[in-house]
């Protein structure tokens, strides 16, 4: 990794960047997982300055022998001889508490000011790290979810339409069956909720989901894909179909999962901003909407609005893991 690229990563987390340079390192991200890594540290490195916050208390008088400095030199006509410059810092007398309240609402919009212009620039870093660590989780599910198409008929997991194992969360567990899911933190987005709880996040296998009474497979479903959203394949002639991989760029495999209670079910895993999205090509994009912009097809629910499998081949539909792909009678 050349310096060169260490600081636009580090002027893309800042924002600091040209309209140019901002499309080179997004255009860098989007294919090389190298500068993706690299952002990712960054952005940690970033994120770690919010600790390193304390309060330094000013020299004593500052704020007073500043502001005497100033009002004087103000109050003069303009002079015909250089300004004398500003006093140098004097030690109070022993004994004597010279920091006045002056010096402290010197200090307090000093210390506003810096907040306004650092802690901004450190939310962003957070946001970022997440947002590119969520993005890494996709590429790698990405490739599991190829490699089963790939030893599967040219399909991605198949959701039982109804019944125990109606979910679109099953997609982990059939990934951890298949041995193409190595780290189960995978399917959990940094940003979200989920995230606080990932040392006791636990997949369920197959088996463990077959086998469960009712109630344990009711806790499994809402979390058993973590915190994405899954395609849940389509409908032809009445029949569900599994969604088969065709390498299309425009057509949404995986996503931060939808929340149902946001404006256009939004996702809440990036504080509402947006949503990373796996295309079947294998790319990921961040959208700040749930369409996608080359065909404006809404990723969480399908031609006829529904939160259910696509009414068409083309159309796409990713449901949070407790989804099922059929609407039940009477919705």
């Amino acid at each position: 990794m050349t310096d060169s690229t260490q600081e636009l990563l580090l002027g893309h987390l800042l924002g600091a960047l040209e309209d140019e340079e901002q499309a080179e390192v997004e255009r860098r991200l989007e294919n090389d997982p190298e500068s993706r890594r690299e952002l990712t540290r960054l952005s940690r490195q970033v994120v770690s300055l919010a600790a390193l916050r304390r309060a330094e208390p000013p020299p004593p008088g500052l704020a007073e022998r500043t502001c005497r400095f100033v009002f004087e030199h103000a109050a003069r006509p303009a002079a015909t001889e250089p300004p004398k410059p500003l006093p140098a810092a004097v030690a109070p007398p022993v004994g004597k508490h010279r920091f006045t309240r002056l010096d402290m609402v010197m200090a307090a919009t000093v210390a506003v000011t810096a907040g306004f212009l650092i802690f901004p620039a450190l939310q962003n870093g957070r946001f970022l790290a997440q947002k590119t660590a969520c993005q890494e989780n996709l590429h790698e599910l990405g490739k599991a979810l190829t490699q089963y198409s790939q030893l599967n008929g040219g399909y991605f997991p198949r959701i039982n339409p109804r019944g125990r194992l109606a979910a679109a969360g099953i997609y982990a567990p059939v990934l951890l069956q298949n041995q193409l899911l190595h780290d189960v933190s995978q399917v959990v987005c940094p940003g979200s909720q989920l995230a606080a709880q990932r040392s006791s996040f636990h997949v369920p296998t197959y088996r463990e989901l077959e086998l469960s009474p009712p109630v344990t497979l009711a806790r499994f479903r809402p979390t058993m894909g973590g915190s994405y959203g899954y395609n849940l394949g389509y409908v032809h002639n009445g029949a569900y179909q599994p969604t088969k991989n065709l390498y299309r760029p425009n057509y949404a495999i995986l996503a931060d999962a939808p929340n149902l209670d946001a404006s256009g079910r939004q996702s809440l895993n990036h504080g509402g901003r947006g949503q990373n999205v796996l295309f079947e090509d294998g790319h990921v994009r961040f959208l700040s909407t749930t369409k996608t912009p080359a065909t404006g097809d809404d990723i969480f629910a399908n031609d006829a609005g529904q939160v259910a499998a696509g009414l068409s081949p083309d159309d796409a539909v990713l449901g949070a893991s407790g989804a099922a792909p059929m609407v039940s009678a009477g919705r």
